[in-house]
């Protein structure tokens, strides 16, 4: 925490100001802090365990900034309740203080200190209520327990205009194939050198105790444990497929599928996005190759149509196996855009079980490009409270 003032993101002394709270800070809060300091880096991401006080520390970062005049700071939760945490939170330190409020509107989350600073809460599930305002410094707490990636690319990035402006992503992490994840890696390419990524493990906390970590090993699964305590990205609690990432992803550009048979399978989505992927089985390898996908929300059956046909075409696809509650829209392709589709048996759990040993097996290699197939077999979880 030691940068000067002229270059440094937050002017005032951080030390006095967690000195007036008491607070000592630990080595992962004070990673947060020096990496938003640093002149270098825009964007900071923060994969952190259990125990960490990261939502603390970073509404502390978020005050510290609304101390300066004319700041403008937004506060990013999951949901409406988390959201809660952070305006409580804030309240507290502004009562702490003894700071003058010009509007603390609890029904729109926003509070307005005299110096003309601007703190305003906000939620993924209703990111439009945020924009059409500049921030300087936006916070997106939790971030890993929903998709936040198009909130934060289209609707809250084009707000961070002003020169310096900056985000913090912070969260335990919750599986390698989904947005945090994603951002949490650009702090280690070279082709984002405004991104840094911090990652700390219940070891980082001087103050864990011994007794509580052992109880935790006794009573949580392993992959609970290293993801919550070891803040690993590399497993998932509740995961229902055990997918080898090292070696069952591969360049499926070039694959030979004349001895293959080739088929696809057909998921329509109404409220939901209408999934379609292609499969290649070689039998003498006794293999299933996942060669290409095609997923996407409020089009038209006519749209969709227009897409599975390119599918058709490209790969020469001998069967489509189609959700059997969507008759209508089998009825639809076959009709008007002479899509033939056979109908899957609607046996949900033994489905999962044979996708299972499939994935168990290691016979099943994704081509490198289909994104949301990886994403579903590293984000599909049991129903934690079925």
């Amino acid at each position: 925490m030691s940068y000067e003032p002229e270059v440094r993101f937050i002017k005032l002394p951080v030390e006095g100001y967690l000195e007036l709270l008491n607070i000592t800070p630990i080595p992962s809060q004070i990673a947060l802090i020096n990496a938003i300091n640093n002149p270098k880096y825009r964007f900071i991401c923060g994969a952190l365990s259990r125990r960490q006080g990261k939502t603390y520390i970073s509404n502390i970062i978020g005050q510290l900034m609304a101390l300066v005049p004319n700041s403008h700071i937004l506060l990013m939760s999951p949901n409406y309740s988390l959201s809660q945490i952070s305006f409580d939170l804030q309240r507290n330190l502004i009562r702490h203080f003894d700071l003058e409020v010009v509007r603390d509107n609890a029904k729109e989350r926003t509070i307005e200190l005299s110096n003309g600073s601007t703190i305003r809460m906000g939620s993924i599930n209703q990111v439009d209520s945020c924009v059409g305002r500049s921030y300087d410094l936006i916070i997106f707490d939790e971030a890993a327990l929903v998709d936040g990636r198009d909130a934060f690319n289209i609707a809250l990035r084009p707000t961070l205009d002003k020169e310096n402006s900056k985000a913090l992503f912070i969260s335990t992490p919750r599986g390698r194939n989904n947005w945090f994840a994603d951002f949490y890696n650009r702090g280690y390419n070279d082709e984002y050198p405004e991104w840094i990524s911090i990652r700390a493990t219940y070891e980082e906390n001087p103050r864990h105790s011994k007794q509580d970590i052992l109880e935790a090993r006794k009573t949580m699964s392993e992959s609970e444990f290293n993801q919550e305590y070891l803040a690993d990205f590399n497993v998932y609690e509740g995961q229902v497929w055990n997918f080898d990432y090292s070696n069952c992803i591969s360049d499926l550009s070039e694959i030979d599928i004349s001895k293959m048979d080739l088929f696809a399978g057909l998921d329509v989505g109404y409220k939901d996005p209408t999934a379609f992927c292609v499969i290649g089985y070689n039998w003498d390898k006794e293999r299933f190759y996942l060669v290409d996908e095609y997923l996407d929300a409020e089009r038209t059956t006519e749209q969709h149509a227009v897409q599975i046909r390119k599918l058709m075409n490209k790969w020469d696809i001998d069967w489509i196996y189609i959700d059997s509650a969507a008759q209508q829209t089998r009825f639809d392709f076959a009709q008007n855009f002479d899509i033939t589709t056979i109908n899957a048996k609607k046996s949900v759990l033994d489905g999962i079980a044979h996708v299972a040993a499939i994935v168990d097996n290691d016979t099943l290699v994704v081509d490198q490009t289909c994104y949301h197939a990886l994403q579903a077999l590293d984000q599909y979880q049991w129903d934690p409270n079925p």
